[in-house]
């Protein structure tokens, strides 16, 4: 009897640690599904954790590993993803596009212990189009709760699914409510998700909508209308006085809507770059991250880099600090102990102390990161595009305590099944089409990677690809005077004038254009093969250590027994 009242207080005691986990702290997304999730140590249930990027600090994770040891299991997924895993206690989740037009779009669920496969679901695609690094390629994260997941794709897709089972509950396509998806690149933003409803970001060229999803019938239960235009950014969940929020920071702003109805309760504006990163919440401060735009200026972005102090009532928050000269890109903001930090395009970590914003130090990693890096304790890992991890001890000065590689840099792992897919120019929709376009794949020769090579004709030059550009921003050129001027001028590229506007007399000529064009399709050469996979897009974490996502391939880092 004394040995069941024992375990009994035991599990009791467990359960209440979990759900009296604090939630303002830097490891919680402040709602009650990461309270009861997120925050347990054995799960990782969507894009950053919910917006922290963290891991409970009473988890140990492993710190060194190398290609000879650490590596638990690899294993090869079917097509290509560039969406984080998710985790539960048993199973691992991802999201792939298979086929050389993603024809199927692919939700995989594998043993969180070995890696085999538990269950896979493949259904088809609804705007198909060619699969290769100039459009996303599964790029939204999934996410998990106690009973299914959920997958949201490109082409507009959204399934549930039974997590024990692998049998379809649910699935519609948003593109028969919204109209068709008009994207240069495709769609990156994740979902984010309260116990009722799942939150998509849908921005695009064409009508755009925050969408709340009923998790038990994928019903809509309200949609905001947003800004049309290219938007990569996630939402996140607020949990504050006045009930949840969703934060979406995009496209110049930063608006909080009630997460129960859609409507709007506060807006930040004049942002500048901040479309791809996603905000990070810490306790009642809001952490905004931006990119320096192709022809903006460090320090017009850098003052986007901000936090904000989220009110308890709802009114609009006020500006905390705003960054001197820190930018981030890719990576969103990451809060780890008194710090925050901020990697921007070219792999220089930016430290700010989170209160102050006081900027402690800049250095250069030496790699990219296209991943947002994860918070443990005092510890930060950074995961670079390349497979190096390194982690750092938080603290005023940088102190990298190690460092890891996932394959050996002189012979990268390539993918042994996936087949890129460049269409003929007779047959593709072409670059930055609204629709892919392209045909079956021929019997064309591969590359050394695998890639389908298209036609001659298809291949193009800087030049080719500058004049191109010119041509598409004349198109709005209403009085054909061969300069842009007033609302002429396309919304992208007014917020960049100062650079691009060589004689400042508030028009673009065709000598201007060709020259910003030129720099463009400049900073863009050899972008193809800078893109071959391997490649980091993402990570998840648990007790059990790291589960890290490249295009093909999901590597299991091993944590302490």
């Amino acid at each position: 009897m004394f040995e069941l009242i024992k375990k009994s207080c035991f599990v009791l005691c467990l359960l209440l640690s979990v759900l009296n986990l604090n939630p303002r702290s830097s490891y919680s997304q402040n709602s009650p599904i990461a309270n009861t999730l997120d925050n347990a140590s054995d799960s990782w249930s969507s894009f950053r954790n919910s917006g922290s990027s963290g891991v409970n600090k009473e988890v140990s994770l492993p710190t060194e590993w190398s290609v000879e040891q650490g590596i638990d299991w690899v294993v090869e997924l079917p097509g290509y993803g560039q969406s984080c895993p998710v985790t539960t206690t048993d199973y691992v989740i991802l999201t792939s596009v298979a086929g050389p037009q993603k024809e199927q779009n692919v939700l995989t669920c594998l043993s969180r212990v070995d890696g085999t496969t538990v269950w896979s679901l493949s259904e088809k695609n609804s705007l198909p189009g060619p699969s290769n690094y100039m459009f996303s390629r599964a790029a939204p994260t999934p996410m998990v709760d106690s009973k299914q997941a959920y997958a949201f794709y490109e082409s507009g897709d959204l399934i549930a699914v039974d997590l024990e089972t692998g049998k379809l509950a649910w699935k519609r396509n948003l593109v028969e409510e919204t109209g068709e998806i008009q994207s240069r690149h495709g769609l990156g933003s994740s979902p984010t998700q309260s116990a009722k409803y799942l939150f998509i970001n849908l921005e695009h060229g064409g009508p755009s909508a925050l969408i709340a999803i009923d998790k038990t019938n994928g019903n809509t239960a309200w949609k905001t209308e947003r800004p049309s235009g290219s938007s990569w950014s996630s939402p996140v969940l607020y949990d504050s006085a006045m009930g949840e929020q969703v934060i979406i920071s995009s496209q110049g702003s930063a608006v909080g809507f009630r997460a129960e109805s859609g409507e709007q309760v506060w807006e930040i504006t004049g942002l500048e770059g901040n479309s791809v990163p996603s905000p990070t919440i810490d306790g009642n401060k809001l952490y905004l991250g931006a990119r320096q735009s192709e022809f903006g200026s460090v320090e017009k972005a850098a003052k986007s880099n901000l936090c904000l102090n989220l009110d308890e009532q709802g009114t609009v928050p006020g500006v905390r600090w705003r960054s001197d000269r820190c930018v981030t890109h890719y990576a969103s903001p990451v809060v780890c102990g008194d710090y925050v930090y901020l990697i921007n395009k070219s792999g220089i970590l930016g430290c700010l102390d989170k209160d102050t914003g006081k900027e402690l130090y800049r250095q250069r990693l030496g790699f990219e990161c296209w991943a947002s890096p994860v918070a443990n304790g005092n510890h930060l890992f950074i995961f670079g595009k390349n497979g190096t991890t390194v982690v750092l001890e938080t603290g005023e000065k940088f102190e990298k305590i190690a460092q890891s590689q996932l394959w050996d840099q002189e012979n990268p792992p390539s993918p042994s099944k996936y087949k890129e897919f460049y269409p003929s120019q007779q047959t593709a929709g072409g670059h930055g089409g609204s629709r892919h376009g392209g045909g079956p794949p021929s019997d064309k020769k591969q590359d050394a990677h695998g890639s389908h090579k298209p036609d001659a004709s298809a291949d193009s030059t800087p030049g080719d690809r500058a004049s191109r550009m010119v041509r598409s921003y004349l198109k709005s050129d209403a009085n054909a005077d061969e300069k842009l001027s007033g609302d002429e001028i396309p919304e992208r590229l007014r917020s960049a004038m100062e650079n691009i506007d060589l004689d400042a007399n508030g028009q673009l000529d065709r000598s201007e254009l060709t020259k910003m064009a030129e720099k463009f399709a400049a900073n863009r050469r050899g972008s193809k093969d800078s893109s071959r996979d391997p490649m980091v897009y993402g990570v998840a974490a648990d007790k059990n250590g790291f589960l890290i996502r490249t295009g093909t391939r999901l590597y299991c880092i091993k944590g302490d027994e």
